[in-house]
């Protein structure tokens, strides 16, 4: 019995439902082989459905390189680490429910993160956030990406450049699985020091119970504003590529005059 291998997630931590595509084929037989478990030595599987669709998203690699938010509890996705209220608040879509004690997601600073898990590799080079806004604060933080929640990438460093509300970022493209936001700052209740070792003491004292406070968290980014003008670019990138010239020498928006096109007929433009 021959085998082709269609999918190779080894290198990615993955959990519930999985969203995978590969190119079209007859298929009689899938062979399905677990080769990690971060808790135990055994690989699980609940369902598995197999299908044919035309609808396929781009990939990268073998790896999905979605256009719509997959850090969502419909892909999957979950909040590894982080306080709130309600669990998993923090990627409900829900941005206009919160207020002092409800509807965000937040960490101690100097200790303490953030962790989102995506349901499974994504093909990702954009996210936003939306951080609490309900008075003039502003905030410090950085945000890195991994696979496996071992090796981890800088991909936004907001740590030296306080900001507050939506937020928006691009960078390379890479897989993500995992996104770790760590706040630094807060500029509420802010305090000053001479040098003295006990006025480091304090503010390190007061740092320690400061928050940084996050309402919701999206990837692929869904800023209206950069959708716009990403789809823009993708319309102008597609009609450069579809710009052929033609058998006759021709470029397609050129008058044959005078020529003779298929059955006799003057060709138009």
């Amino acid at each position: 019995m021959k085998l082709l291998s269609v999918i190779d997630h080894r290198d990615y931590n993955c959990r519930s439902w999985q969203f995978l595509y590969f190119p079209a084929r007859a298929v009689r037989y899938i062979r399905l082989v677990g080769t990690h478990n971060t808790v135990n030595k055994v690989f699980h599987v609940v369902s598995l459905v197999a299908m044919y669709t035309a609808n396929v998203p781009p990939l990268h690699n073998g790896i999905v390189a979605p256009v719509s938010n997959v850090a969502t509890l419909e892909m999957s996705a979950i909040v590894v680490d982080g306080v709130s209220r309600t669990r998993n608040v923090l990627i409900n879509g829900d941005v206009k429910n919160y207020d002092w004690d409800y509807g965000f997601t937040c960490h101690q600073l100097v200790s303490g993160m953030i962790l989102v898990q995506l349901g499974q590799p994504y093909y990702i080079g954009s996210l936003r956030l939306l951080l609490w806004d309900l008075d003039d604060r502003n905030y410090c933080f950085y945000i890195e990406t991994s696979t496996n929640r071992r090796n981890w990438e800088l991909v936004v460093d907001k740590r030296s450049e306080p900001v507050r509300s939506w937020q928006h970022f691009t960078f390379s493209p890479r897989p993500v699985v995992f996104i770790k936001i760590v706040g630094t700052y807060n500029t509420a209740n802010e305090v000053g020091t001479s040098g003295g070792f006990w006025s480091w003491f304090v503010v390190f004292e007061m740092l320690a119970f400061q928050i940084f406070h996050c309402v919701h968290f999206e990837c692929p980014s869904q800023d209206p504003a950069y959708l716009l003008a990403k789809k823009e670019g993708d319309k102008k990138e597609k009609s450069s590529s579809t710009q052929t010239i033609s058998p006759g020498g021709e470029s397609p928006g050129e008058k044959n005059v005078g020529g003779a096109g298929a059955g006799g007929e003057s060709s138009k433009s």
